[in-house]
């Protein structure tokens, strides 16, 4: 059972690591460890908002997967219950760091789209003179009323 709670601690800070450089936004763009969504692949921003995203989920994944494997070490009998119920914690943290990431990676990828930057847009379009003066015209008359 030693072999097991080695294991599970080798996974645990590669877990933590992996969270901890998502969240900081340092993992860099590979094909073998992160999400593997086209979304998350279109660009090195989406890259970074889904890893970012994702990576302190992942990282609370982690260290519940490194208490369990502490708790290896000294289970024996019906303690390996809770052993067993970080592993499904850390494994509830996977799948929803990688959901979070990638509703993120999608969210990004259609919000140009629901911008309206189409033929009609005034992107870069200078902003309108505001006319203070008759603002504060419309106000007072609006008190007296």
């Amino acid at each position: 059972m030693i072999f097991l709670a080695i294991a599970l601690l080798v996974v645990a800070v590669a877990l933590i690591l992996f969270g901890a450089l998502s969240w900081a936004r340092k993992l860099p763009g590979n094909s073998i460890v992160g999400l593997r969504v086209p979304e998350v692949r279109k660009s090195p921003a989406a890259w970074e908002a889904a890893h970012a995203a994702a990576g302190p989920i992942w990282t609370f994944g982690g260290v519940a997967l490194f208490f369990g494997a502490m708790l290896a070490f000294i289970s024996g009998g019906w303690m390996w219950i809770f052993t067993a119920v970080t592993v499904l914690i850390a494994l509830v943290a996977l799948s929803l760091g990688a959901n979070a990431g990638a509703r993120i990676a999608s969210l990004a990828d259609e919000a140009p789209a629901e911008a309206g930057c189409g033929q009609d847009c005034n992107c870069g379009a200078p902003a309108p003179e505001v006319d203070v003066a008759a603002l504060r015209q419309a106000a007072s008359e609006a008190d007296k009323n």
